[in-house]
């Protein structure tokens, strides 16, 4: 059934019960007039007709033309009309009308009572005169015989009915001018009543809706003893209310700040297996929009079996669950500690599924690269220590009494010694640039990039000589970069160093500086340094400047090289915000670039 607003319910109602009561009044007063009138203009007609009816009586029995002359004047006098009828119904006179063309009146319903003894009355409209007319008859004796007749009076009821209708017409102005008063009081009345519970509905709608910024304060000054008090009670709960639901609100964020911010992925899923809420995380793992999978079934989501078979498990049995799993996102798997707890109501009744997965592989990776690195430094510290122990051990077992000997055997060891010394020096080295960059320490500063490049090459010059190689230097004039001066001069004498090991004998190394601009627009320094020395490897190319990393490690050994000095220029490009890159061609040489951003020109 629709519901009526309290308004129509009042308007109505109130309008319609004065419209109906004026009604009833403006009828009745009609009515009883009309009768009133009717009665008066009855007995006043009758007592005319027993007024003349001896005179009638009297002359009706003698002479014809004094009867007729009587009848017609007594009518004209009294504005009335007299209508003398025998017992037959035939007209013996009429005061207005020529009696031998009238018609027989034997069956009136006035005269047919005045023949029987009785007064007789009726009401209608004379075909005679075209208006309505009030007729009374009385019996009457008439003629020399006294036989019975019939003495009919007429009035015509015209002016009455005409009062008659003027006073409908005044009582209907007055009715409507009522009605209109009482719809006017009305509308206020009903307005008065609902607008008070409009105001209370907009404000429950507001809370309804988690509207509490601009909640509606009702004002109960001008509303009954009732309905202040409602709108007191309804101003204290919406206070209440907004209360509750802004500590709501904030617990609610929070909450959403935790969820949404946490590094693992969790997934919420109810008792009918639909997504209820995925984090960030998660939604990066699937590579799924976060609000685009609420209300669909974990299994058009999640298409890991293992994961399905973990929450099938949790939902059947309610009990946590936890395993490892192992998802391919493109074809790097990713490791996940799993994670499934029951989510409980306050009535401690299962509602579904919490999943939480740990990415544990970077963990792993991590931990592989440091197996690997405590495998390589065991190895590269290994390999000297050896020497070294077996030399001393020969040296102890009488060696020591051939001179030439012990001077060879002691210039090996001194050698070895000297490769463990650069290989602590280079981790060392290796750890404070690690440091320095995780907590971001290193302070740049702009100058120009010549003098460093300089200063590099007269350090490894002696080198470069001792295989009659010859150093190069091809640098745009007034480049300035933000960089760290020591630092930068370590990187390119590592690749200065590193070109000249690998470079045959009378071979050429050349260092180039130049300006460069990117797709975006950015402006950068190339520092390159070429050498003409056997090349490397495609395959070797995306591995060369991890620690220890060896393509061909015999020989990198022999060349005396500890195989952090790639990985420590790899760091020091990334403390300037730079990077390291490589191309080489076997056979044809290689070529190491670092690159930095360029600092504004002076």
């Amino acid at each position: 059934m629709r519901n009526i607003r309290l308004f129509w319910q009042i308007f109505p109602v109130c309008l319609g019960i004065t419209l109906v009561s004026m009604l009833a009044v403006v009828w009745l007063a009609s009515t009883t007039g009309r009768a009133f009138y009717l009665e008066r203009l009855k007995e006043e007609i009758r007592e005319r007709a027993l007024l003349i009816e001896p005179t009638v009586a009297a002359l009706s029995g003698g002479d014809d033309r004094l009867f007729h002359d009587f009848v017609r004047q007594t009518g004209r006098r009294a504005a009335t009309r007299i209508t003398v009828i025998d017992g037959n119904g035939a007209v013996l006179a009429d005061s207005n009308e020529d009696h031998t063309l009238m018609d027989n009146h034997a069956r009136r319903p006035e005269v047919e009572p005045a023949l029987a003894g009785e007064i007789g009355y009726a009401l209608r409209r004379s075909r005679t005169l075209g208006e309505g007319m009030l007729y009374a008859a009385i019996p009457v004796k008439i003629g020399a015989d006294r036989h019975r007749g019939a003495l009919r009076l007429a009035l015509a009821v015209t002016p009455v009915e005409d009062m008659l209708a003027l006073l409908h017409k005044k009582m209907a102005g007055i009715a409507l001018a009522v009605a209109g008063l009482a719809g006017l009081l009305s509308l206020y009345s009903a307005r008065r009543i609902s607008r008070p519970l409009e105001e209370m509905k907009r404000g429950a709608e507001q809370l309804t809706t988690g509207r509490i910024d601009q909640l509606v304060k009702i004002d109960g000054g001008r509303m009954s003893a009732e309905m202040a008090g409602l709108a007191a009670s309804l101003n204290q709960m919406a206070e209440q209310i907004n209360r509750r639901i802004r500590i709501i609100i904030q617990q609610r964020n929070e909450l959403e700040a935790v969820f949404s911010s946490m590094a693992d992925s969790v997934v919420a899923i109810d008792a009918d297996r639909k997504i209820i809420r995925m984090n960030q995380a998660a939604a990066a793992l699937f590579g799924l929009p976060a609000d685009a999978v609420k209300g669909k079934a974990v299994e058009g989501v999640i298409r890991n079996a293992y994961l399905l078979e973990t929450i099938e498990m949790t939902l059947a049995h309610n009990l946590p669950q936890e395993q490892k799993v192992t998802l391919f996102n493109g074809a790097d798997p990713v490791m996940l500690q799993v994670h499934a707890v029951p989510l409980r109501d306050e009535d401690n009744r299962s509602m579904g599924v919490l999943l939480v997965m740990n990415d544990l592989t970077k963990l792993n990776r991590l931990e592989t690269v440091r197996q690997d690195f405590v495998a390589n430094v065991s190895h590269e510290l290994k390999t000297p220590i050896t020497t070294i122990k077996g030399y001393v051990e020969t040296l102890l077992d009488g060696a020591l009494g051939d001179a030439d000997h012990a001077r060879r055997f002691l210039a090996i060891v001194n050698r070895q010694a000297n490769r463990l010394d650069a290989i602590v020096d280079d981790l060392l080295t290796l750890s404070r640039i690690e440091d320095r960059e995780n907590k971001e320490e290193i302070a740049l500063e702009s100058g120009e990039v010549g003098p460093v490049l300089e200063s590099a090459l007269q350090t490894c010059a002696v080198l470069a000589d001792e295989k009659n190689i010859v150093l190069q230097m091809e640098c745009d004039e007034g480049l300035k970069a933000a960089m760290s001066q020591p630092l930068l001069e370590q990187a390119m004498i590592n690749l200065l160093k590193n070109a000249i090991a690998y470079s045959p004998r009378g071979s050429v190394v050349t260092l180039r500086c130049r300006d460069t601009i990117t797709l975006e627009g950015e402006r950068q320094i190339h520092l390159a340094v070429a050498d003409n020395g056997p090349g490397i490897a495609r395959e070797h190319l995306p591995r060369l400047f991890e620690r220890f990393y060896r393509c061909d490690k015999a020989r990198s050994r022999d060349q005396g090289g500890t195989g952090l000095g790639l990985a420590i220029v790899k760091h020091i490009a990334h403390l300037h915000r730079g990077a390291v890159e490589v191309e080489s061609i076997l056979g044809k040489g290689s070529t190491f670039t670092l690159i930095l951003p360029m600092a504004n020109r002076s």
